[in-house]
Parts: structure tokens; C-alpha cells; sequence
């Protein structure tokens, strides 16, 4: 049995759902030890548990540690999971983008499903509901990965209470994109998004903030303006740019004490640095990015397959790191320092 490192790297959740999606693919048993051990709050988590009891669920594994606190698992799986609605409710403002991600691969190495998924969709230290929709989701289409995905209703933090509906299809095909160098938008589009239990102003009070930054670099971006209904108030100011089958994404959630401008602005200097580095990818696809890149190089007619990032993180090296412990024929080199641009180098051995 493979036995992981909890702790290694950035040493989070991360690194049980990557393991977590590649076991169900692989039906290859894995042991995870000191699960984010080095965090204030070690352990299982409610969100990370419900990843554990959703893979359980889909694959008919044997578990041992799959309870709240745990700092061991041990994962094995008996069966790929078969095509059916599932429903996952995380309990919390858990984020339901991460659970997603981690079932989204075995579902389409299977033969698909709808997910109705629960919890926080707009949550602090998490993809957000409008980032899988617009950005990841597009890209790892690229690489022939089919899926939709629809906001029945948002979740923001504390309270969730959100609903994501998602249709995976089979995969077929897979593929490398062929992708430019550097990052070119052609077309740069800002959402400016509140709950309905908020004032209205923040919306062009957000959304201009993100404008004015972009005009330094004489960027031009139609906004758009959108009303939810949530059980916590909340606000978000999402810029997303695209260039050929590439996009990014840079979005801020609001909070008390921090004003709208704030909002806006934070993202909009994202977006400019982001566009200094030259990369192709900014830093949080580059590390999503990993594996459906390392599954689709298995089965590619080329054995190499390489990316820019605006900035090496350690998710990213933390996935560099796991990936190849399930994929053997797969090894990644990231060239860089963390926090600096860096290549990221696919190899199929």
C-alpha cells in the first residue's frame, strides 16, 4: 500500500484529495499519515471528511481513520464508481468547489454522474463557484475533460447552505492543448457580485475600483452585475481574461471592514501582476492544472508537456511532489522559487 506523507510541503487538504482522486481512478489503495498535522487545527476537517465519505461512497471503499480529527487514513478502493445522482451535503461552509474537484476526474474516467453538492460556493481559501465555472472548467476542457456546472444557490461564509449541480460526462479522447506563449488577452470581463441583503452600491463601487486599476494599463473590461440570494450576506469582485483556449482568474471576497474599493482594486492589481510575470497560468490554476495535465500526457502521442506560472506556490510543488507517487510513468519538474515565476516540465517516462 502507498503509504503519503500528510505533512510534506504545504501540508493541507490537498494533498488527501488529489490522493483521494487518483486512488479511485487507479483503484489503488493508499495510507495517509499526519494529516495536516502541521495546522492549528490538524486533522480531518468536516470539509476534507466529506471528500473521504463521497470517494468512500462512489467506490465501495474500506476505510480505517475516516472520522472528524483523524491524522491517519487508510483509503482502499474495491470498485470505479458507477453512473448515477449523487447528493453530498458537506454540513458546513465547507467548500463544495474542493469536493468537486476531487470527485470531477474519477467521474470522468467512469461514466459520468450529476452531483448535487452543499456547502459554501463563495468560501475564503478555495476556488469559488464563478473561478470553476469560468476559468477551470473551460481549461481542463481543453485537455478533454466534458462537464457542465450550475449555481442553484450560492453559500457564502458562515452559514453555506449553497447548492452547485454539476453534470460530468465521460471522457473521450484526452489530449495537450497546444497553448501560445505568455498571455494575451482578448477579452477581459469583471463580475461584480452581492447578496440580495446588502446595499446595491457596492456592486459599482466594487466593479469601478477594478476599472480604474485596469485603466492604468489602458485595459478595458465591461462589467457585470449580479444579485444573489444566500443565507450570509456576501460580496465578490471576480476579473477573468481569456487568450485562445487559456483564461485566469482573480477574484476577492468581501468582508467587515473592508470597503468595496478595496474589493475591486485587490483584484484588479492581481490581474496587472499577473500580466508583468508573462506566464501562461496564474498561480492557482497552475497547481490545478497538475494532474488533469499528468492523465492526459499518459495517453498523448508526446512524452513532454510544459506551462508558465505567474508565481511557484507551494500547492504547486506539494502536487509536483504527489502526483508521480500514483502515476509512475509520470515525473514533474518545477523550475523556479517559490513565490517567482517558474516553468512547470511534464515528462512520460
Amino acid at each position: 500500500m502507498l503509504v503519503i506523507d500528510g505533512s510534506f510541503g504545504e501540508g493541507g487538504g490537498q494533498i488527501l484529495r488529489t490522493a483521494l482522486s487518483l486512488s479511485l481512478i487507479l483503484l489503488k489503495p493508499f495510507k495517509i499519515v499526519k494529516i495536516r498535522a502541521n495546522r492549528p487545527r490538524p486533522g480531518l476537517q468536516p470539509q476534507h471528511l466529506s471528500c473521504v465519505k463521497a470517494s468512500l461512497l462512489l467506490s465501495s471503499a474500506i476505510t480505517e481513520g475516516d472520522h472528524l480529527h483523524s491524522q491517519e487514513l487508510s483509503f482502499i478502493p474495491r470498485k470505479r464508481p458507477q453512473r448515477e445522482t449523487y447528493t453530498f451535503d458537506i454540513g458546513t461552509a465547507g467548500s463544495t468547489c474542493l469536493l468537486l474537484q476531487t470527485l470531477f476526474y474519477p467521474l470522468s474516467f467512469s461514466e459520468g454522474a450529476i452531483l448535487y453538492l452543499k456547502g459554501g460556493t463563495h468560501v475564503p481559501h478555495s476556488p469559488n463557484y464563478h473561478y470553476l465555472e469560468k476559468v477551470w472548467l473551460p481549461v481542463i476542457q481543453t485537455f478533454g475533460f466534458k462537464g457542465g456546472l450550475q449555481l442553484a444557490r450560492p453559500g457564502f461564509y458562515p452559514q453555506g447552505g449553497g447548492l452547485i449541480v454539476s453534470q460530468i460526462e465521460r471522457k473521450e479522447g484526452l489530449k495537450l492543448p497546444d497553448l501560445s506563449d505568455g498571455f494575451n488577452p482578448e477579452k477581459i470581463e469583471i463580475l461584480s457580485l452581492i447578496t440580495d441583503n446588502l446595499p446595491t452600491h457596492i456592486l459599482e463601487r466594487q466593479a469601478k475600483s477594478a476599472l480604474n486599476v485596469l485603466s492604468q494599463k489602458n485595459l478595458k473590461a465591461e462589467p457585470k452585475y449580479e444579485t444573489l440570494k444566500s443565507l450570509s450576506p456576501g460580496t465578490m469582485l471576480l476579473i477573468t481574461a481569456k487568450d485562445g483556449g487559456k483564461r485566469v482568474g482573480f477574484s476577492t471576497l468581501g468582508k467587515k471592514g473592508f470597503p468595496a474599493e478595496e474589493v475591486g482594486k485587490t483584484s484588479g492589481l492581481a490581474f496587472l501582476k499577473f500580466l508583468e510575470s508573462r506566464a501562461q497560468f496564474e498561480e492557482y490554476l497552475g497547481d490545478q492544472l497538475l494532474l488533469p495535465a499528468s492523465l492526459a500526457l499518459l495517453v498523448s502521442p508526446s512524452k513532454r508537456f510544459s506551462y508558465t506560472v505567474a508565481s511557484v506556490t507551494k500547492h504547486l510543488i506539494t502536487q509536483a511532489w504527489l502526483i508521480p507517487q500514483f502515476l509512475d510513468k509520470i515525473k514533474i519538474k518545477v523550475e523556479g522559487k517559490i513565490g517567482e515565476r517558474g516553468e512547470v516540465v511534464l515528462e512520460r517516462t
